[in-house]
């Protein structure tokens, strides 16, 4: 298992040049060669998203107010906490409902092996889990009889299919 601390993730810029992202964990390597990948994006502005093409795409929002995604002219309300699927060569243009606000994006290549975000909340126990994400405010999840703290966008990555318990806090898996 390995803690990730959000804190110590390095920005990307989005492939438009018009955000930044950090990643969690990739398959492979940026820009192109990957089959699923997860990370996290700063929103700051009101602002179109990167082109994807082939790609499904997994928003959730993870810190903050939210988005309006308008998705190939329709408008979708995004609010903390949801996960908002579509395709990666969408038209997709972001606008902010009260401020800035953290996003927790899941790509995954068409004809790879499937994988989508979950969410768990305090009491609930979450099974075959790759990856934990704390998301709207720190948490605290037990895994293998082991307490363990996350602070907001921090993350656990095993290495094979983990049962883990919330004790605390909203956390995204997948």
């Amino acid at each position: 298992m390995i803690v990730q601390r959000a804190i110590d993730r390095i920005g990307v810029p989005w492939r438009n040049g018009l955000g930044v992202q950090y990643e969690i964990i990739c398959d492979g390597f940026l820009p192109d060669d990957w089959t699923w990948r997860l990370s996290t994006a700063d929103i700051t502005q009101d602002v179109p998203f990167s082109s994807f093409s082939g790609v499904t795409r997994e928003f959730c929002v993870a810190d903050g107010n939210g988005v309006v995604l308008n998705i190939n002219g329709v408008d979708h309300r995004c609010e903390p906490g949801s996960i908002t699927t579509f395709r990666g060569d969408d038209a997709v243009f972001a606008a902010l409902i009260d401020g800035p606000m953290r996003a927790l994006n899941l790509m995954v290549r068409d004809g790879s092996t499937s994988r989508s975000l979950r969410l768990g909340t305090a009491g609930q126990e979450i099974g075959d889990c790759w990856v934990v994400v704390a998301t709207l405010a720190p948490c605290v999840l037990i895994v293998d009889s082991e307490e363990i703290s996350l602070q907001i966008l921090d993350a656990l990555i095993f290495d094979s299919p983990t049962m883990i318990r919330v004790i605390g806090g909203v956390v995204a898996t997948i």
